[in-house]
């Protein structure tokens, strides 16, 4: 599955998900570590008052379009763990994003 960021720009394969792929595929708990770590490494750029670079900032807003895609996608049947496992990673997108427009906001 593909998706593209907010730019419009593809940002290629994110996760190979098979159809009918149950909650305790490899590729969905593959594809939530992986972007847990990467979103923990934004997290501690933030709290080291460093910037968020646009690239970053970018892969966030993408995750947020595939998980939306992913979760729309009516051929796919997703458990109810990994439907809470998403909606966490969101939450935690959604918070990330808004720590970052704050930190934006405030060295202006």
């Amino acid at each position: 599955m593909t998706t593209s960021n907010r730019d419009g720009h593809s940002q290629g394969i994110l996760i190979d998900v098979p159809k009918n792929s149950d909650e305790g595929g490899s590729p969905f708990v593959t594809y939530l570590q992986e972007s847990r770590q990467k979103l923990r490494a934004i997290i501690d750029l933030l709290d080291r008052g460093e910037v968020v670079d646009h690239d970053s900032h970018s892969w966030m807003l993408a995750q947020v379009d595939f998980i939306v895609d992913l979760v729309g996608n009516d051929d796919l049947e997703l458990g109810a763990e990994i439907r809470g496992d998403l909606l966490q990673f969101l939450l935690a997108v959604a918070n990330l994003n808004e720590q970052i427009r704050q930190q934006a906001s405030m060295r202006r």
